[in-house]
C-alpha cells in the first residue's frame, strides 16, 4: 500500500514538473485544430424525394441506378455552358440516390461547398432525371405497344391464310358430296322413293350454299365436324382468334396505361450546413494533444532517470 501511494505521487510530481510540457503540447494541438478546422470550407447538403410508381418493366432498384447514372449527370450538363460543365459534373458526383426502406420513395441527396449554385444544379438535375426515367418508361410502353402490333399483323395474316385453306377444303368437299349424290338421285328417281328424294334435294341445297361460299352454315359445321382435316383447321382457326382476342385486349391495356413511373413529392430542400465538425475536431484535438503530452512528460522523465542511473 505504501509503495503504490509512493507510485502515485512519483506521477503526480513528473506531471508538476513537465506541467510546461504537458501545457506547450495540449496547447499546440488545440490552435493547430482551431487553424485546420476554420480553413476548412464550409459543407452543404440538399435532399429531394420521388415516389416510385410500381413498373413491371423497369423495377426499383434500376430506377435507383438510372437517376444516378452518368447519361442524366451528362445530360443536365450538356443544358448549362461550357464553363459551367466541369463544375457540375463535379458537384453531381456526389449525388447520392437511395430508397427509403419499406417504403415507394426514394431519397436524393447532395453535398456540396457552394449553397447557391449547388441549389440551382441540383433542382435542374432533379427534374432532368424525373423527365428522362419518365422518358424511358413510356419508350418501353411504346416499344411493346409497337410489338403486340405487328403481332397482331402476323396472326391476322395467319388467319387470313387459315380461313382461305378451311373455305377452299370445304367447298372442294362440298363437290365431292354434290357428285356423290347427284348420282344417288337418279338411282331414287328410278326407284321412286319420294323422302328420299326429299332428302336428297334438301342435302344438295344445303352443299350448294357451302360450295356458293357460306361456310358458316350449320351444314358447314357439321362436314367440319365429320372431317378430321377440317376439324384441324378450325382448331388451328380457333387458336388464333383467341391469340387475337389477346392481343388486343394487351394493347387496349397499353394505350391507356399511364406510363410516369417517377413524381416529384419533395423539391430539393434549401442546403443546409453540415460541416465541417470544427467543435468536435478541436475536442478531439485537445484531448489527443492531453494523451501525447503526459506521454511526452513521462518520457522525458524515464530519459532523464536512465542517464542520472
Amino acid at each position: 500500500m505504501e509503495e503504490d501511494e509512493i507510485s502515485l505521487w512519483d506521477y503526480i510530481n513528473v506531471v508538476r514538473k513537465e506541467k510546461m510540457l504537458i501545457v506547450s503540447i495540449f496547447l499546440v494541438a488545440i490552435i493547430t485544430a482551431t487553424v485546420y478546422s476554420f480553413s476548412l470550407p464550409n459543407e452543404y447538403s440538399s435532399a429531394a424525394k420521388l415516389s416510385y410508381i410500381s413498373n413491371q418493366k423497369i423495377p426499383l432498384t434500376d430506377a435507383v441506378e438510372m437517376l444516378q447514372s452518368q447519361a442524366i449527370i451528362q445530360k443536365v450538363a450538356s443544358q448549362k455552358g461550357v464553363a459551367s460543365q466541369g463544375d457540375i459534373l463535379s458537384m453531381l458526383d456526389n449525388v447520392k440516390v437511395e430508397n427509403v426502406k419499406n417504403t415507394n420513395q426514394i431519397l436524393i441527396q447532395l453535398k456540396g461547398k457552394n449553397p447557391d449554385t449547388m441549389k440551382e444544379y441540383f433542382d435542374l438535375y432533379v427534374n432532368v432525371a424525373v423527365d428522362e426515367v419518365n422518358r424511358i418508361s413510356s419508350e418501353n410502353s411504346q416499344s411493346d405497344y409497337s410489338r403486340l402490333e405487328n403481332l397482331s399483323i402476323v396472326y391476322t395474316k395467319q388467319r387470313d391464310e387459315v380461313s382461305t385453306e378451311m373455305k377452299n377444303k370445304l367447298i372442294e368437299e362440298a363437290d365431292l358430296e354434290l357428285r356423290r349424290l347427284g348420282n344417288l338421285t337418279n338411282i331414287t328417281a328410278r326407284l321412286g322413293s319420294t323422302d328420299k328424294q326429299l332428302d336428297l334435294v334438301y342435302r344438295i341445297s344445303e352443299l350448294k350454299e357451302i360450295k356458293g361460299g357460306r361456310t358458316s352454315s350449320s351444314a358447314a359445321q357439321q362436314m367440319i365436324a365429320s372431317n378430321q382435316e377440317l376439324s384441324l383447321l378450325n382448331s388451328k382457326l380457333s387458336s388464333i382468334d383467341a391469340r387475337l382476342v389477346d392481343l388486343e385486349t394487351k394493347e387496349l391495356e397499353l394505350k391507356n396505361l399511364d406510363t410516369t413511373m417517377m413524381e416529384l413529392i419533395s423539391p430539393p430542400t434549401d442546403p443546409v450546413e453540415i460541416g465541417p465538425k470544427r467543435t468536435l475536431n478541436i475536442a478531439i484535438a485537445a484531448v489527443l494533444g492531453l494523451f501525447i503530452g503526459v506521454f511526452a512528460a513521462f518520457f522525458k522523465n524515464y530519459l532523464e532517470e536512465s542517464a542520472s542511473g
